[in-house]
């Protein structure tokens, strides 16, 4: 399990950029990845979870993505828990502890032979999405990204997306999070971008991979970072969507 100090989170919400300020982003997200042998199944008890009064209380976003390309990872699903700020986060931890709606998620899911393959907690830093996004954009494509200069990085990224914004090639939709727990194949960050489906992320994705702006990005940044992953996912359902954006 790797951790990245609070102290370097603070460091790198710091940027000079236009870009970067206004897609300054905070919150955090808890991922679980489960290898379900009966999606219908999984489906549906992740459903009846979420439309439990335990759930309901926490008052946050959450959704259930098929991980459609993962590499020779086992994943094959992915619950997914937005929380505003830190104190939503413990909230939902404090009611896990006694939930008999959790209970239930769980033990369901282990008699359906479904298990879990990770858990995992980011921290947003960078985010672009508004409320018609959240509707619309159902695939979503992630970068994980490893490191060894975070900072740095970010600065890099920044000055990318104001390129790519400019040249009208950037997703509606994108983001990055820091990995705080949990990481999954080692990576320092958690990149993504949203679209409304699979044909409409291969031709934007083409497009942005054969930018000037994308390649420049990767020499700036190849002397201390890499690509450790790349995950396409799909979203079956969303609960409480509009809240993400409020």
């Amino acid at each position: 399990m790797k951790f990245i100090k609070i102290s370097l989170l603070a460091s790198l919400l710091i940027s000079t950029s236009a870009i970067a300020q206004q897609f300054a982003a905070t919150g955090m997200h808890a991922g679980f990845g489960v290898n379900s042998l009966n999606p219908v199944a999984t489906f549906q008890n992740v459903s009846k979870y979420m439309e439990s009064a335990d759930f309901k209380k926490l008052g946050i976003t959450a959704g259930l993505y098929a991980n459609n390309v993962n590499g020779a990872d086992d994943t094959t699903h992915l619950i997914e828990f937005y929380y505003p700020d830190a104190a939503s986060y413990q909230k939902a931890v404090d009611m896990a502890a006694t939930s008999s709606a959790v209970a239930n998620l769980l033990s369901t899911a282990a008699q359906n032979g479904t298990q879990n393959t990770y858990e995992s907690v980011y921290i947003n830093v960078r985010e672009k999405i508004t409320a018609a996004d959240v509707e619309k954009n159902k695939v979503f494509y992630v970068w994980r990204v490893e490191t060894s200069d975070l900072p740095r990085y970010l600065r890099e990224w920044d000055k990318m997306i104001e390129e790519i914004e400019e040249e009208g090639i950037a997703s509606d939709s994108y983001g990055m999070k820091v990995a705080f727990a949990g990481a999954v194949h080692g990576e320092s960050l958690f990149v993504w971008a949203g679209y409304e489906n699979q044909q409409q992320m291969i031709e934007q994705l083409a497009v942005f991979n054969a930018s000037e702006s994308f390649a420049n990005f990767n020499n700036r940044t190849q002397g201390f970072s890499s690509i450790v992953a790349n995950e396409i996912s799909t979203q079956l359902a969303l609960w409480n969507g509009a809240l993400y954006t409020e």
